[in-house]
């Protein structure tokens, strides 16, 4: 069975000059550095969770009636982002949580998807602040990640985009395609403006491989308990990291009324 990152959850995981203190490491520093050979089985084992071969004619297609609800919602997705999440916001920096940025890209993605999706299953659109919240989580796990030594390599993104390539060319699925035409950007920008985003959920991935090799999980798992799936982070292991983050708004963040 393919164990694969939903493309919305990883799609779209993120410079601006300024002075800004480094900040301090939420890495609880009594706990044992990772071995490089450590690291390199933590990351080889979130790797292979998200990717593995599959028989791309056994995977079932939604009906016509699910295809074109999906299709609407996505052609009105890139419809919305487009002039939003480009390659020059990418370069605008926003926000910076324990010292990780957030681009105007990410948030434009972010801000437009989670409008989308409340609209499509009717719910209330969430407010600036929601959807900041939920960045700055993403940026704290990234950050957490990367004090363990285990934010991905390049290595680890590339093989991960080039997984998505192949389950893209081989399943042409219809909503992708309507997706980047609406947005008005090519199949090869698309996975430069997610790169960032998969980066982020591959980081957690890490995280949580890491939790259940090294952290009380581990031990969970030695008692009988069985392990969830590495892309989930028990919240009392995140909400912590999120009353001591460090978070900096830039005045580019502040001009799309961003607060914290």
């Amino acid at each position: 069975m393919r164990r694969i990152i939903s493309i919305w959850f990883l799609v779209m995981i993120t410079m601006i000059t300024g002075c800004w203190s480094e900040p301090e490491s939420n890495l609880d520093t009594t706990r044992p550095t990772l071995t490089e050979a450590q690291i390199n089985d933590i990351i080889r084992t979130a790797t292979d969770s998200v990717i593995a071969e599959v028989d791309f004619s056994q995977i079932s297609k939604p009906t016509p009636a699910q295809q074109a609800a999906i299709n609407e919602r996505m052609r009105r997705l890139g419809e919305s982002l487009q002039g939003l999440v480009t390659m020059e916001n990418k370069s605008v920096v926003v926000a910076r949580i324990n010292g990780e940025s957030v681009t105007a890209s990410e948030w434009y993605w972010e801000k437009t998807n989670k409008i989308v999706q409340a609209e499509y299953h009717h719910q209330s659109v969430p407010s600036n602040e929601e959807v900041f919240n939920d960045l700055v989580e993403t940026k704290i796990i990234s950050s957490t990640a990367r004090d363990l030594g285990i934010y991905p390599p390049e290595e680890q993104v590339a093989a991960y985009i080039a997984d998505q390539r192949k389950y893209m060319e081989n399943l042409q699925p219809e909503e992708m395609t309507i997706l980047i035409q609406a947005w008005n950007i090519s199949a090869e920008e698309y996975f430069l403006l997610v790169e960032d985003r998969y980066a982020d959920s591959l980081a957690k991935i890490n995280w949580g491989v890491y939790l259940r090799q090294y952290g009380d999980e581990a031990q969970d798992k030695e008692e009988g308990y069985t392990a969830q799936s590495p892309s989930w982070i028990d919240a009392d292991k995140i909400a912590p990291l999120i009353d001591k983050a460090n978070v900096e708004i830039t005045p580019e963040g502040r001009q799309l009324r961003l607060s914290y």
